[in-house]
């Protein structure tokens, strides 16, 4: 009886641990979580070169505590194992990211790195929550550098471990390089100049006057140009006065071009123009009106040529541009009581000018060798000094 009693047991027993055998195959085991989201973004893409990164993941739950993360680089890539260089920031991160706990920004750096192994440790705190992105950067100097050839997929990962060295996040990534990673963008600038008249008929206000001096209501030349040394204007008269064919008479400019103005009065006759600067605009070249024609009241003006002559010009350091310069010429006139009188005075001014476009900029000289460099968009060499001291 006892007999059976024992083997009975011995049955049971048996068909227990087979039991616990069967059900262990469909218990599942804790499995290695990956990040919800984790990448690598290199700061250089290019073969062989020096490169910074951002590391950005995301948990997959909130429980253990994180201690550390570590990042391993493709095979082909070169660690530079001095862990100081390896400085972690959390500027510049990307939108809606949050600083990696733990890393104090420009201060904090990898604890170990290992060229053998590829990687590279950094310390880091408890990762509160499996909702946010949590990002840094490693610095690029006498840090990593990018594989020699151009390769895709090159196989990398990102884990995070618990103090204990257990692993708690780990996912797989892959890097790219490529024989460059920039775009060069060119753009050409072309000369440009534009003269524009806010008229082309400048009339006398009001019928000429022995009792007054009388004026135009003005021209306004408007400048724009991107010549790096600025802008000349000039102007000549068709009759160097106010002529009437009806009368077979002019009404004579007055003075002479000596660089002053000259005053009319009324009851003597007179024809002068005046030139006002209107507006200089900012930055680029500055704007002078030429003595001759730089009237500071209503009687006066610069005495006109039929030969062109500078009315104003805009200079400075190159580059000299102009962005809307504008100055304004107003012509006066004075009769006496004894000019004749006609409907048909006139007088043509032509109005022209120019940008003053450079092709280099001379420099001073300064050397014992007594040569001097030009500065162009090209190489210009070096050229020998004038007797004045200035590059020729």
């Amino acid at each position: 009886m006892q007999r059976v009693r024992r083997t009975k047991r011995i049955r049971i027993v048996g068909a227990i641990i087979l039991l616990l055998a069967v059900v262990a195959d469909f218990v599942p085991i804790q499995a290695q979580a990956g990040f919800i989201q984790a990448y690598l973004r290199l700061d250089r893409m290019k073969i062989n070169t020096a490169s910074g990164g951002l590391v950005c993941a995301r948990a997959s739950l909130a429980g253990p505590t994180e201690a550390k993360v570590i990042v391993t680089f493709p095979s082909t890539y070169t660690l530079n194992t001095t862990a100081a260089n390896w400085v972690m920031t959390t500027t510049n991160l990307p939108s809606g990211a949050t600083a990696w706990p733990g890393v104090v920004s420009g201060t904090t750096t990898a604890s170990a790195v290992d060229n053998t192994l590829k990687t590279a440790t950094f310390p880091s705190n408890d990762l509160p929550n499996n909702t946010t992105l949590y990002c840094f950067n490693f610095a690029a100097a006498s840090t990593l550098t990018t594989a020699a050839a151009a390769a895709n997929s090159q196989q990398a990962s990102i884990q995070t471990q618990t103090s204990a060295n257990a692993v708690i996040d780990l996912t797989q990534i892959a890097l790219a390089n490529a024989t460059d990673d920039t775009i060069l963008v060119t753009a050409v600038v072309p000369p440009s100049f534009i003269f524009t008249m806010s008229g082309y008929a400048d009339p006398f206000a009001s019928n000429l006057d022995p009792l007054a001096v009388v004026n135009t209501s003005g021209i306004m030349v408007d400048v724009v140009t991107n010549a790096k040394g600025g802008w000349i204007a000039w102007a000549r008269s068709q009759y160097a006065g106010l002529y009437s064919a009806t009368a077979g008479y002019t009404i004579p400019t007055v003075g002479t071009i000596n660089g002053a103005v000259s005053n009319l009065t009324a009851g003597n006759e007179g024809y002068v123009m005046d030139v006002d600067l209107t507006a200089d605009a900012a930055s680029g070249c500055t704007v002078n009106i030429d003595n001759e024609y730089d009237g500071s009241t209503a009687t006066e003006g610069g005495t006109l040529s039929t030969s062109y002559q500078p009315l104003a010009e805009c200079t400075g350091t190159s580059p000299a541009t102009a962005n809307h310069d504008q100055f304004t010429l107003t012509e006066r006139a004075a009769i006496s009581g004894a000019t004749p009188a006609s409907s048909d005075y006139t007088d043509n001014i032509t109005v022209v000018g120019a940008g003053n476009f450079l092709d280099y900029e001379v420099v001073r000289f300064g050397s014992e060798m007594g040569v001097c460099q030009f500065k162009c968009g090209h190489d210009c060499g070096q050229f020998e000094l004038a007797g004045d001291g200035i590059c020729g």
